[in-house]
Formats: C-alpha cells, structure tokens, sequence
C-alpha cells in the first residue's frame, strides 16, 4: 500500500548524500512531488542542506517584514569562530 499524500502532508527522510522531501502535488490530484536538497562538500554540509529544505519548504512559516513567524538563521563558522570574529572588530 503506497502511502496517501493529502494536501500539507510533508515526508522528509535523511539519504545518504542530503534530504528528500514528498509532498502532495499542489496541482494534480493524487501526485506527489519530490524535492532533493544535496548535501555540500564542507563542513557544516548536513545542516546546510537542512536548513535549505526548511527555509523553502516552509515558507509560510518564516518572519517576513510584514509577518510575524519564525526566525532561522545558518552559519558556516561554529559559535567559537563567531566569537572570535566578532571581538577582532
């Protein structure tokens, strides 16, 4: 039995090189879309394909001038490396 995508439903799954995404087709009844968001080759690869897959898939979800939401926000440095930038201005 395939599983029943309705509309708003989102499967996302870790694969060996990033993230898949399943969501019901927004534009024909009973399809499903399938998004790939592939990891990079540095460090910080597996979060940045995360925070890619979030940042578009929900959207509607984030702050925006003029709406409230939620707040996201990816760095390449670790909290450390931040610190040591920041207090080298």
């Amino acid at each position: 039995m395939l599983p029943d995508y309705k509309s708003g439903d989102v499967l996302i799954k870790r694969v060996k090189n990033g993230w898949l995404v399943v969501t019901a087709s927004e534009t024909e009844e009973n399809q499903t879309q399938i998004f790939v968001y592939e990891d990079g080759k540095y460090s910080g690869w597996m979060s940045e394909s995360l925070f890619n897959l979030l940042s578009e898939q929900f959207d509607g979800y984030l702050q925006s001038k003029h709406a409230s939401g939620i707040k996201m926000e990816f760095s390449r440095y670790t909290r450390e490396e931040e610190e040591e930038i920041d207090g080298s201005h």
